[in-house]
């Protein structure tokens, strides 16, 4: 059996691949070049008793206070060698849903069983466990980071093994959190956020608060409140965007126009698919507005159009804000109604192939996140479509040669 660096990126066929040659894709035969990609995987390096580091239990290396064997921590390993496919979605389906966490989907090559918990060998021997980080970039831009929930393994009668890691971002881990008791400060939405987040413990390096445009008011928060669904009612209050970053960020957008990125599809960066709904999927003619009075909705503000009500039937909705007055409410159910009263005519998704698209192609489509503006336009018999749309949802899938980007999308204005 070969014996395997770590930090060296290895093919799939165990060969280490030739970092001069030109690449498209994982490393997948001998000789294809330096992967555009890079998976890096937690691992502590000195977990396995491999290598010159501080190793419990170890007669020579555990001794406390010695100044040759160091606590290594743990570090990222490259671990794109091994990589056959990935997977990852982030985002929601359409802009009336809430932001869910982002998940992130890996097949490993797990043919010396390299990342097998057993396997005492292994130099990731130690590692292979739930929760440790996993950071996902492709030409270094960040796709996905999160953190490992999951270990299937699948062992083939022929030998074709695969690890399988599947991993969540930090939404999930925000999610499992709940507050104490207390009566809120009012203020911005985004030191609603802010603060919430201080209180969870969430690292102050890993978040893009926008100030907000919006209030909230002093409510009373019950003991053991979610802290994902508090701050999810912070979000409907603003009717902002409260989601994970690709890099891992809490990041929280104000209800202002989108920032329009410049990213034109259709015309500029080619698609090999384009979908078009037209129906009520993003459709409410009556639309509730609770604010609260401690623990209890102080009252709810509904506001209604009869004339779509006759034409296409009721659909309501409740939005369960933190709004502090009736007045405020009012006014976001107003906005609200505006916005979704009709049936739209809209872009629902594009997929691009990005292996297809030009260096600087490639970079606009990977710098893009959740909700940025983009434009896109499309022509091939009759009306030009051209819309402006909010990005709802980012998937990636790739594997050797191949990596589609699909955007799910919602019509908004800039």
């Amino acid at each position: 059996m070969a014996v395997y660096d770590p930090r060296i990126a290895y093919d799939k066929s165990g060969y280490l691949y030739n970092q001069a040659a030109p690449y498209d894709g994982f490393s997948s035969a001998p000789g294809q070049g330096v992967s555009p990609w890079t998976i890096e995987l937690a691992i502590d390096l000195a977990a396995n008793g491999v290598g010159d580091f501080f190793t419990l239990d170890d007669a020579t290396k555990g001794v406390l206070n010695n100044v040759t064997y160091l606590i290594a921590g743990e570090a990222l390993v490259d671990i794109t060698g091994w990589v056959r496919s990935l997977d990852v979605k982030r985002g929601r389906s359409r802009i009336l849903e809430k932001f869910t966490a982002g998940s992130c989907k890996i097949v490993l090559d797990n043919r010396e069983r390299l990342f097998d918990p057993l396997m005492t060998s292994s130099p990731f021997y130690g590692s292979i466990v739930p929760r440790k980080q996993i950071i996902v970039s492709r030409d270094g831009a960040p796709v996905f980071t999160g953190n490992v929930q999951d270990w299937d393994f699948s062992y083939d009668v022929g030998g074709n093994d695969t690890a399988m890691p599947s991993s969540v971002d930090g939404f999930a881990l925000v999610a499992q959190s709940t507050m104490a008791a207390g009566t809120a400060t009012p203020g911005y939405t985004g030191s609603r956020i802010t603060s919430t987040l201080n209180a969870a413990g969430w690292p102050s390096g890993l978040r893009d608060i926008a100030t907000g445009l919006g209030s909230v008011g002093a409510d009373i928060v019950a003991d053991n409140e979610n802290v994902l669904a508090y701050m999810q009612k912070v979000e409907l209050s603003e009717d902002g965007a409260l989601f994970i970053g690709k890099s891992g960020k809490f990041t929280f957008r104000d209800s202002s126009n989108p920032i329009y990125t410049g990213a034109s599809f259709g015309t500029d960066i080619n698609m090999i698919d384009y979908q078009v709904v037209y129906g009520v999927e993003e459709l409410w003619n009556k639309i509730n507005v609770t604010y609260p009075n401690g623990t209890a909705p102080a009252g709810t503000v509904t506001v209604q159009d009869a004339t779509s009500q006759t034409a296409y039937g009721v659909f309501e909705v409740t939005y369960e804000t933190l709004l502090s007055t009736s007045g405020q409410a009012t006014t976001l159910a107003n906005s609200l109604l505006a916005q979704y009263k009709q049936p739209k005519y809209r872009v629902d998704q594009i997929t691009v192939f990005l292996e297809s698209l030009t260096t600087a192609q490639q970079a606009t489509v990977l710098g893009l996140e959740l909700a940025d503006a983009v434009l896109v336009e499309w022509q091939r018999f009759g009306p030009a479509i051209s819309q402006y749309c909010i990005i709802d949802g980012i998937e990636h899938q790739a594997k050797p040669l191949e990596h589609l980007i699909t955007f799910k999308l919602s019509e908004t204005t800039i």
